[in-house]
């Protein structure tokens, strides 16, 4: 049983870190920190920063505050609406697996915090210190294959990831779409590593704090 608790848990923590750093950059501060970067590539039709970086906001909350489709297409720019109905229906999806995301991230916490309990109960401290420095260390190992690729085979890293979560084509869209214009392909890279860098240090913190408790448990 001991076993089989901490195998759970080492395998929960990976999820645990990574998709809580998915959190940390659906934010309009990490919107505004893409946005002002001095190589990060203008709209070529019109956009000004502030102009995005206000569209852009709008789009993440409906995503992150699961709001109906209502809060994107009632938007209007120059008149136009912002977002063309394939647009609007990709919109849909991203905030289905977002929120599917949150839910799975939540289920995990709880998950973690029974395991941690029950590794409490029936085993020691050493036992569960012991679990969060694996889990940490085989966070910080994924993280850093996924980094690898994304760096050496962007497109392969890219498209992958597309085709997991969304129908064939549906995520495809012109470079006059708005969702191009407000996300081109320099924000996506520069968010994978982003998320990829923040879970991959979370993964050493928690690789070192586990150790050094239990270090310290040790030496009494």
């Amino acid at each position: 049983m001991i076993k089989s608790l901490r195998i759970i848990l080492i395998l929960a923590i990976p999820f645990f870190l990574l998709l809580g750093s998915v959190r940390l950059i659906t934010s309009n501060q990490y919107l505004a920190f893409e946005y002002w970067k001095s190589d990060f590539p203008p709209d070529p039709f019109g956009f000004t920063a502030s102009q995005r970086l206000t569209i852009a906001s709008a789009n993440l909350r409906f995503v992150r505050d699961n709001l109906t489709l209502d809060a994107l297409s009632s938007q209007v720019f120059d008149g136009d609406p912002v977002y063309n109905s394939r647009e609007l229906s990709h919109m849909v999806d991203v905030q289905r697996v977002y929120q599917s995301v949150w839910r799975g991230w939540q289920a995990i916490v709880l998950l973690i915090l029974l395991t941690s309990f029950l590794l409490l109960r029936f085993s020691d401290r050493i036992t569960l210190l012991s679990s969060f420095q694996t889990g940490g260390l085989l966070t910080s190992g994924l993280i850093f294959m996924l980094g690898l690729l994304a760096v050496v085979a962007w497109q392969v890293w890219f498209t992958s990831f597309h085709q997991i979560f969304f129908q064939p084509g549906s995520w495809l869209f012109e470079y006059t779409d708005t969702l191009i214009r407000l996300f081109p392909e320099k924000f996506w890279f520069d968010s994978a590593l982003t998320l990829l860098s923040i879970s991959f240090l979370e993964g050493l913190l928690l690789a070192f704090i586990g150790w050094r408790w239990r270090l310290s448990i040790n030496l009494k």
